[in-house]
Formats: structure tokens, C-alpha cells, sequence
């Protein structure tokens, strides 16, 4: 038994190290003015180009600029594409890492494999997005649609300056939702704003980040009570 849960233990430590996540940036050049699109970022609708701005002080963003608007008539739309098992762990985030200041924290797990993950967005602080709500859908390339979800970039888990009394929000990665993702599929994540106004919505990047599959939270549930086991001894 000792022996057995000696190889749990082991094999634990081996999953915990592998510390990754997947970002998926708008504009990474970090410098005011040239516009440097990510591979997996494009614009979508009648959107052809955006405005650059400051960058998001979200962990793992270094390097990083960001957009703001674009020009669609309508509407401004990013879009995001995560292929699953060729996109992965370009981004090393230790177990335990702050995401944001409301209890989000990194998995430290590896990504690129079928599994449950959790999906964040970030963008610079701000109080000055006037396209109403921001609408963030994701689509599998069956056409199906995993989650759609609107917030306000203005105020979402934001906070109050104590200087002036007005909120902000962003500068952090804010959770969209869950979903399961398949290895062998191509997801896209559509940004949308809800107006064409000028600042109509902001973007730094998006995160896809796994979460623990129930065997693996079982399997460290084991290893914690062996390790007190040990202990009484």
C-alpha cells in the first residue's frame, strides 16, 4: 500500500509540474502606434482594422498591447481561434498564480488535451468603453455553440478609485465560463461589442486555461492523506 501510494504521490508531483496555459493576444506589439496581430487573432464581420492602445497589467501579458473599437458599422468583432492540439502551453503559470483580485488562480496544469478548461479575457483598465455590453461567444467547427456570454467592460469585477469615486475594471484576467474542449477540433471565440461607437469595446487577449478532471483532484486527495499519514507516523 505504501508502495502504491508512493507511485500516486510521484505521478502527482509529475502532473503539478507541468505548469501552462494558452494566451491568445489582439495586437503584441507592445509599442504605441505599429499594430502586430497574433497568429490566432482576426478580425471578423466588416471589422478590417482597430486602434492600438495601452496594455493590460494582467499577469502573463508582458509584451502585450492592446485594441480598442474598430471600424464596423455596425458592430466591432474580434475573433479569437484555439486549435486545440496544436496551440498549447505557450505561457508558464504555476499552480496557484493570481489571475485577478476575486480568487481566480492558475490550475498549473498543461494544456492541448480534451478536457474542461476555463476561459478569461483581459484589457487595459478602463471606464471609458461606451459600445454598451461586450458579447464573447464560443463555436466549435461543427457550428455549435459552447457559451455566449455579455459583460460590461467598465465594471466587471471591478473597483473604485479612491481618488475620484469612479470604477473601473480590467488590468486582470476576467473569468467568460467553462467549457469542454475536444483536441481535435478548432474553436473560435467571437468578441463582439455592442455598438459601433468609438471605443466600443477593448481587448489585451484571451487565456484557456484546464481545469482538473475528477480523477486528478482524487488522486491529490490521496497523496494529501498519505502525507499526513506519514506524518503520524
Amino acid at each position: 500500500m505504501t508502495r502504491f501510494l508512493s507511485v500516486l504521490l510521484v505521478l502527482l508531483v509529475m502532473n503539478t509540474n507541468a505548469h501552462a496555459a494558452v494566451v491568445i493576444g489582439s495586437d503584441i506589439d507592445p509599442v504605441d502606434g505599429p499594430i502586430t496581430l497574433d497568429a490566432n487573432f482576426s478580425f471578423g464581420g466588416d471589422t478590417t482594422v482597430a486602434s492600438d492602445s495601452i496594455p493590460s497589467v494582467a499577469v502573463g501579458t508582458d509584451g502585450f498591447g492592446s485594441l480598442f473599437g474598430g471600424n464596423g458599422t455596425a458592430v466591432a468583432t474580434y475573433v479569437y481561434t484555439y486549435v486545440v492540439d496544436v496551440l498549447a502551453d505557450n505561457l508558464a503559470l504555476a499552480a496557484g498564480t493570481a489571475l485577478n483580485d476575486d480568487g481566480d488562480a492558475s490550475t498549473g496544469l498543461a494544456a492541448g488535451g480534451t478536457g474542461t478548461y476555463n476561459i478569461y479575457a483581459t484589457w487595459p483598465i478602463t471606464n471609458t468603453v461606451s459600445g454598451g455590453n461586450t458579447t464573447y461567444t464560443l463555436t466549435d467547427d461543427m457550428g455549435s455553440t459552447l457559451f455566449s456570454v455579455s459583460i460590461d467592460q467598465n465594471t466587471i469585477n471591478g473597483f473604485v478609485d479612491p481618488a475620484n469615486g469612479q470604477t473601473f475594471a480590467g488590468g486582470e484576467w476576467v473569468p467568460l465560463s467553462s467549457a469542454t474542449l475536444d483536441a481535435t477540433k478548432t474553436y473560435t471565440l467571437t468578441q463582439e461589442s455592442g455598438a459601433a461607437t468609438f471605443v466600443s469595446m477593448r481587448s489585451a487577449g484571451i487565456l484557456f486555461e484546464p481545469v482538473p478532471e475528477p480523477s486528478s483532484i482524487l488522486l491529490f486527495a490521496m497523496c494529501a492523506v498519505y502525507g499526513v499519514c506519514l506524518r503520524r507516523r
